[in-house]
């Protein structure tokens, strides 16, 4: 089998760890990187990304000339969380004739978010012959993929309760920032107010899981409040004092038919203690499952986007989510 030709959309942190995990992989042939800051373009893969070596390649700011150049298979696409602010890239790279594996949140179950951006992605992902995908953690896995495989083993369910509490202390800059770390309640509140604020994601997460059980919404509500610091918590990039915030606590509740069906909740905050993922399944039979130390998100994150690289190079053309394809599992092939 000749190797997958792929292409990383996108060098942000996560961009640049999937990198470092996609040279070590036989079977992949990294062409290339794309990106819009001046000054990574022009420069090596690897020198962005702090590898100790350079991979011959470089990062190009014009996509559309750099992919016809290239001829990926693949794109690994990790820019920015919104629908709005990523068709014009997904164009670009669907015509280009290459699959794209995305990290954008909204784009994971998109569905009820905006149908006519939906109908326009698959209807020229069809036209090229290309699938489309968003996957992650969370969104991807840890509070959608992961129960609904759970349910694999039940002959009823009647209801579904997701927990994810995460430190955030360890994650990313961006990530600190997103969750309102360092502001204070009334900063918060503030940018709360003006949207575009808090985890991106669990909406989605929510319409897979209902739609996929068969159990229409109907009433979906979501709960954004802040978790205050108790005590100094100092991270690699901020220092959080006592009253200021730390982080949210985010809660999804949806009903159907009347009844409670499904709670996704997360707390998201630097200096969380006793960090996990739960999953509560009520129903024939109850199944109740914690993973101490919860799923690292980031590094989660990059396994989640290389593992469904040969997955999305057999899935049908069109707009694709996770929950049609093949279970997901470790892409393990290492180079020697």
């Amino acid at each position: 089998m000749s190797s997958i030709r792929v292409v990383q959309f996108g060098l942000g942190p996560i961009g640049q760890a999937c990198v470092k995990v996609l040279v070590e992989k036989s079977g992949i042939e990294l062409l290339g990187g794309i990106d819009i800051d001046p000054q990574k373009i022009g420069k090596d893969v690897g020198e962005i990304c702090g590898l100790k070596e350079s991979l011959g390649v470089v990062v190009r700011g014009d996509a559309e000339a750099a992919l016809a150049e290239w001829t990926p298979d693949v794109v690994v696409h990790t820019t920015t969380s919104y629908l709005g602010d990523v068709e014009g890239q997904l164009a670009t790279i669907i015509r280009a004739g290459a699959h794209i594996v995305s990290s954008t949140e909204e784009l994971f179950y998109p569905y009820r978010r905006d149908p006519e951006f939906c109908r326009r992605i698959d209807q020229m992902a069809k036209q090229h012959g290309v699938a489309v995908v968003a996957t992650g953690v969370n969104p991807g896995f840890a509070m959608d993929i992961l129960p609904l495989c759970l349910t694999g083993v039940c002959t009823n369910v009647t209801k579904i309760n997701v927990r994810r509490v995460v430190d955030a202390s360890r994650r990313r800059l961006s990530l600190q920032k997103k969750i309102g770390a360092g502001l204070t309640p009334e900063a918060f509140a503030q940018k709360l107010a003006g949207g575009h604020f808090g985890h991106v994601g669990l909406r989605e997460s929510a319409f897979a899981v209902m739609e996929t059980l068969g159990w229409p919404v109907d009433e979906i509500h979501e709960d954004i409040k802040p978790v205050i610091a108790e005590e100094r918590v100092t991270t690699p990039f901020l220092t959080v004092d006592s009253g200021q915030v730390a982080g949210l606590h985010q809660v999804m509740r949806v009903k159907s038919g009347g009844r409670e069906r499904l709670i996704l909740e997360l707390w998201m905050y630097v200096g969380a203690k006793d960090p996990h993922d739960s999953v509560e399944i009520i129903g024939e039979p109850l199944l109740s499952v914690r993973l101490a130390g919860g799923i690292f998100g980031d590094t989660a994150t990059v396994g989640a986007l290389i593992n469904t690289i040969p997955k999305i190079i057999h899935a049908q053309p069109g707009l694709r989510t996770m929950v049609e394809l093949p279970v997901p599992h470790a892409f393990l092939g290492m180079k020697v």
